[in-house]
C-alpha cells in the first residue's frame, strides 16, 4: 500500500520550522516589513547561504508570501529570463528575492545582468534578497564589481535542521493529514 506523502504543501512561514534560524528569520521579517511598508528609504541586500536542503527555496517562497500579505510586494526570481523579463520595472519598496544566485555565476554574460540588476535596485531603493549555497567568499564570481556589491550585503547562514527538527517535521506533515507517527515509524524513516 502506498500512502501519497508528497509535499504539496505551499511553502510559508507556518510550515518553516525554524528552531535553529529563528534570530535569522527574526530579522529578515523585520527588514521586510520596513521596506515593503516604506519605512526604508536605501537599498537593502541581503545574502543567505546554506547546504542544500536547508530551506532556501522554501523560505524564499515563504518570505515572498509572507511580504504580499503585509501589503507589500515582493518578486521571486528563478533564472536569467525572469531577470530579463522583469528589467525595467524596480520600484520602489519592492522586495526582489533571487534564488540560487550560483546558477548566474561563471558566465560573464549573466554575471553582468545580475549586476545591472543590482545596480537598478539601488537606484529605486528597493530590497534584494540572494539566496545562495555558499557565503559571498565562497562564490566563484568572476565579475569584481558584482563581487564587491555581494561583499557589501549584510550575509546570514541557514542552518540545516538537525535530526530532531526533522523529525518534528516529518509528524506535522503526517498530522496535517490526519496519520500519527510514532518513534517506531520515525526510526524506521
Amino acid at each position: 500500500l502506498v500512502l501519497p506523502m508528497g509535499v504539496d504543501d505551499a511553502p510559508g512561514l507556518d510550515n518553516f520550522l525554524d528552531e535553529a534560524n529563528s534570530d535569522l528569520l527574526a530579522y529578515l521579517k523585520q527588514q521586510l516589513l520596513k521596506r515593503s511598508s516604506g519605512h526604508l528609504d536605501t537599498f537593502t541586500g541581503l545574502l543567505v547561504h546554506g547546504d542544500p536542503g536547508s530551506g532556501k527555496s522554501h523560505l524564499s517562497a515563504a518570505l515572498a508570501e509572507w511580504v504580499e500579505e503585509c501589503r507589500g510586494k515582493a518578486i521571486r526570481l528563478n533564472g536569467l529570463n525572469d531577470l530579463k523579463r522583469i528589467s525595467g520595472t524596480e520600484q520602489l519598496n519592492q522586495v526582489y528575492l533571487l534564488d540560487d544566485l550560483e546558477a548566474f555565476l561563471g558566465d560573464p554574460i549573466s554575471e553582468r545582468e545580475v549586476l545591472t540588476f543590482v545596480e537598478r535596485l539601488k537606484q529605486h531603493n528597493a530590497g534584494l534578497v540572494l539566496f545562495a549555497r555558499q557565503p559571498v567568499n565562497g562564490l566563484k564570481i568572476s565579475l569584481a564589481d558584482l563581487r564587491s556589491r555581494i561583499q557589501a550585503m549584510e550575509g546570514f547562514e541557514l542552518r540545516a535542521l538537525n535530526e530532531a527538527d526533522k523529525r518534528e517535521v516529518l509528524r506535522q506533515r503526517a498530522r496535517q493529514r490526519g496519520i500519527i507517527l510514532n518513534e517506531e515509524v520515525l526510526n524506521w524513516l
